[in-house]
C-alpha cells in the first residue's frame, strides 16, 4: 500500500499531527494495516515456535518408546544391540537436542539451512526421523519468506499505531494546553468556521 503522507520517521516518532481530511484518512489506514501486520507476524512467530518445540518432544517420545521395544525386542530373541548403535544413535540425539538447543532457542536463528543443519543429527538415531531437517528447511523457507514480506511493509519490525492529533499548539506538553490556547489556536487557523468551540 502505497502512503503520500505517513513516513517511516512518521511511526517511529509514534504521532502524527492531523492536518487535512487524507492525512487522517490515510493515517486511519495505516493504523487498521498495522495491527492487522502485527496480529500476522505474532501468529507466524507462535507458529513457529509451536513447531520448533513440537519436533523437539516427538524426537524425545520417539527416543522413550525405541528403547522400550529395543527392550522388549532383546529380551524375546535374547540379543542385544551392538554398542556402536547405541552410541551413535546417543550422540546423534545429544547433537541435535544442542544443536536445536543453541541455534533455534537461544540464538532464535530462523535460517532454513541452519536449522536444516542443526537437525541433522537425528538422522543417527533413526533414518525414520529425516522428515525432522526436510521440515525444518521448509518452514525456514516460509518464515523467511512471510518475514521478506512483513519487511516491505510500513511500520516493520513492530508495526506501532499511529496516535493522531489535530492540535496546533506551541505547548510543549500536554499539562501546558487549555481550552483558551486550543480556542485562539482555532480562530487563528480557521478564522472562517463560525463560532466553533465558542
Amino acid at each position: 500500500m502505497e502512503y503520500r503522507y505517513i513516513t517511516q520517521e512518521i511511526i517511529e516518532k509514534g504521532n502524527v499531527n492531523i492536518t487535512s481530511p487524507g492525512m487522517f484518512e490515510e493515517a486511519r489506514r495505516y493504523n487498521i494495516e498495522a495491527v492487522k501486520n502485527y496480529k500476522k507476524r505474532y501468529w507466524l512467530k507462535i507458529i513457529f515456535g509451536l513447531w520448533i518445540a513440537a519436533q523437539v518432544i516427538y524426537v524425545l517420545f520417539c527416543v522413550v518408546n525405541s528403547l522400550d521395544m529395543q527392550e522388549s525386542y532383546d529380551a524375546a530373541t535374547k540379543t542385544s544391540m551392538p554398542v556402536w548403535r547405541i552410541v551413535l544413535g546417543a550422540a546423534g540425539v545429544l547433537a541435535y537436542l544442542g544443536l536445536m538447543f543453541w541455534f533455534a532457542f537461544h540464538n532464535g536463528s530462523r535460517d532454513k539451512k541452519t536449522l536444516c543443519l542443526a537437525s541433522l543429527p537425528i538422522i543417527a538415531f533413526s533414518p525414520y526421523l529425516a522428515g525432522i531437517p526436510f521440515g525444518n528447511f521448509i518452514i525456514g523457507y516460509l518464515y523467511e519468506r512471510a518475514e521478506d514480506y512483513f519487511s516491505k511493509q510500513l511500520g516493520y519490525p513492530s508495526f506501532q499505531r499511529l496516535v493522531t492529533n489535530s492540535v496546533f499548539s506551541s505547548s510543549d506538553n500536554i499539562n501546558d494546553l487549555t481550552y483558551d490556547s486550543i480556542r485562539e489556536n482555532v480562530r487563528r487557523d480557521h478564522p472562517d468556521d463560525g463560532d466553533f468551540l465558542g
